[in-house]
């Protein structure tokens, strides 16, 4: 499997020790545009993060962090900001430099937190404000990551395949409109994965939490 690379190195959860909460809300204030990511993430650790699993809520962080790295690469005049769109992109991006689990836990709590991006973002103390469009319903969200899931494995075995094979490989993925786990742990499983983050640190402990989840631990 492919390192973690970038996206690991990327997380900004000790950046949330040092966000300052009671500066950025004064009323009537902004906040710059390179804060933005602090700013979000600090106030999804205090409405929604603290209230998870410690290595649940720190894949969401990091998922968020690079969501919101998409979506400032937007631009500032960018006032849409799709959920659809920004989160295939991050998850792209994301790739295979996280071990299956990951998207499992992505899937299980997406709904909590597009709940409180449609909330959080629209009231972002920046100009112009943002407005949030092309929310994911929930098949959406199983069909976006089975599909990540694809790529992910082909791009890891390196067998050239059709547009069509593909298509194959992503419904053998999905029990209905649900990705099916026990069919990805058993592909993805043998593969394995390397954990190549710096082996005192966060990250380090954060992927190898994740690797001890097994397909019992999500709702199928």
């Amino acid at each position: 499997m492919s390192r973690p690379g970038k996206f690991a190195k990327s997380s900004r959860v000790k950046q949330l020790r040092q966000f300052n909460r009671r500066k950025q809300q004064q009323a009537g204030a902004t906040i710059a545009w390179n804060r933005v990511t602090d700013f979000m993430l600090g106030r999804y650790q205090l409405t929604q993060g603290r209230k998870l699993p410690a290595t649940v809520a720190a894949t969401i962080q990091r998922f968020f962090s690079e969501w919101l790295a998409t979506a400032q690469a937007a631009g500032v005049q960018q006032v849409q900001w799709s959920v659809t769109a920004f989160t295939t992109a991050t998850l792209k991006r994301i790739g295979n430099q996280v071990p299956w689990q990951f998207y499992a836990v992505l899937v299980t709590q997406f709904g909590a937190w597009q709940r409180f991006i449609r909330r959080e973002g629209p009231v972002l103390p920046i100009e112009p404000r943002r407005q949030i469009v092309a929310l994911c319903e929930p098949a959406a969200v199983q069909q976006l990551v089975a599909r990540q899931l694809a790529v992910n494995l082909l791009a890891v075995t390196a067998t050239p395949v059709t547009a069509e094979q593909e298509t194959q490989l992503v419904h053998s993925l999905l029990d209905g409109d649900q990705v099916n786990w026990t069919a990805v742990s058993a592909l993805f499983t043998p593969l394995g994965f390397q954990n190549t983050a710096e082996k005192r640190s966060d990250t380090y402990q954060w992927l190898n939490d994740l690797q001890t989840l097994t397909v019992s631990d999500f709702h199928h």
